[in-house]
């Protein structure tokens, strides 16, 4: 699990997403989550272990030991927040250069290690001032606090903790009353929200194969605030909807469980797109024409009829979600926005000659920047006379953290004659 924890930390330092390196890990049960809580916690806290182990470092580490500096990183992760006693933490950590080939680098890890144990105040002290921002690169900090002065702190402390997890209920196979037994028959306890019977928050940490009915779809893993996104665009049967970027398939699998049966949901990859084939054969839900395309080209796979209702699930930086997946911090650079903000641009033009009038497009991203969510659609309202956004309570900027959700953005538009 060790070895597991450093090979994802290398594969994302590579440039795999977190996500990826993980589905990729043999492993299975406490072994699994144990790798995933080391290197989920490594990455949250990548920038702050970086400037904790400086001082104790005689020099730069090489471009070939990454591997070696990927051991520090879970290591002192494992010292700050485990609650194994210290002397097996560094034992087993320094008894893992060996296993990664580094022998030399035994030494090196024990002297370092062990010096931050005796000088761990005046170190951790040290970083106590500007923590928040070491836990976001500077020019997404900086952004951040522009974009919300007040929220900052918040925001910044929501972004370096672990994650909750949500379950979404499956009311076409099982009520969520018999659910909430379920879990409390493991001695598990979950919370209501006022928001919507079918979600459910539960703070321990439970892998997710592992939850009672997972296998016969009973369950799905979704975040609070993306549970909203079926809430709001409301499906009703007999309605042409179109999920424009479906991909991994939580949304489309919940609209299908709100009652849309005629959905057509596209997505770039078809390797991506057969995930929501693997979600939906789960669930047991029917009723989704599956296909890889891109939404922004619908000259390639539009009939020409409109489509009662769309969900658009843009593409974005994905800033309101770092505390779920915390290699975003590390992977993102400035640019990154900009494309984001034209090609959820190039989207919305796309699609809305295929909505009908009357019709309704919920546009959502999981980022908390002005530019990829207010402020597009003001521009996109201000293109188009034809466009008026709905209110709804559920839409708007919601920012990480809170209700114990990720930072979410909806905005509801009707096509008027």
């Amino acid at each position: 699990m060790r070895l597991a924890a450093v090979q994802v930390l290398l594969a994302v330092a590579a440039g795999q997403t977190l996500d990826d390196a993980m589905a990729e890990l043999d492993l299975a049960g406490g072994d699994r989550a144990i790798a995933q809580w080391l290197a989920f916690g490594a990455l949250r806290e990548a920038l702050l272990l970086e400037r904790l182990s400086s001082p104790l470092l005689q020099k730069p580490w090489r471009r070939r030991d990454a591997d070696v500096q990927a051991l520090l990183h879970l290591a002192l992760f494992e010292l700050r927040h485990g609650q194994r006693p210290a002397f097996a933490v560094v034992n087993d950590w320094v008894e893992m250069t060996a296993v990664i080939h580094k022998a030399w680098a035994r030494g090196l890890m024990n002297a370092v290690l062990r010096r931050y144990l005796r000088e761990r105040e005046a170190l951790e002290g040290r970083l106590r001032a500007d923590d928040l921002d070491l836990g976001h690169p500077a020019w997404l900090a900086e952004r951040l606090r522009a974009a919300y002065p007040r929220q900052w702190p918040e925001i910044a402390a929501a972004n370096n903790a672990e994650a909750p997890l949500w379950l979404r209920i499956n009311r076409r196979r099982v009520t969520v009353a018999a659910y909430q037994e379920a879990l409390a028959a493991r001695g598990l306890q979950a919370e209501a929200v006022d928001w919507d019977a079918g979600a459910l928050l539960l703070r321990a940490s439970v892998p997710v194969t592992e939850l009672p009915g997972w296998r016969e779809g009973w369950v799905s893993v979704q975040d609070g605030a993306a549970q909203q996104a079926a809430l709001i665009l409301a499906p009703r049967a007999g309605e042409r909807i179109l999920d424009a970027c479906a991909a991994p398939g939580g949304k489309t699998a919940h609209l299908l469980e709100a009652g849309a049966d005629h959905l057509l949901a596209l997505d770039r990859s078809a390797v991506r797109l057969q995930r929501v084939a693997e979600t939906l054969q789960r669930l047991d839900l029917h009723g989704a024409d599956l296909r890889a395309a891109d939404a922004a080209e619908p000259r390639r796979w539009w009939d020409g009829q409109p489509f009662d209702a769309i969900l658009l699930d843009a593409p974005c930086t994905g800033t309101g979600v770092i505390r779920r997946h915390p290699d975003i911090r590390l992977r993102r650079q400035p640019t990154d926005v900009e494309q984001a903000v034209e090609e959820q641009r190039r989207l919305l033009e796309a699609l809305w000659p295929c909505l009908k009038v009357g019709g309704r497009l919920l546009y959502a991203t999981c980022s908390v920047l002005p530019e990829e969510n207010a402020q597009q659609i003001a521009g996109f309202l201000g293109r188009h006379e034809d466009a008026q956004r709905q209110e709804h309570p559920l839409t708007g900027q919601r920012l990480p953290g809170a209700g114990d959700m990720d930072g979410f953005y909806y905005a509801l538009l009707e096509k008027r004659p």
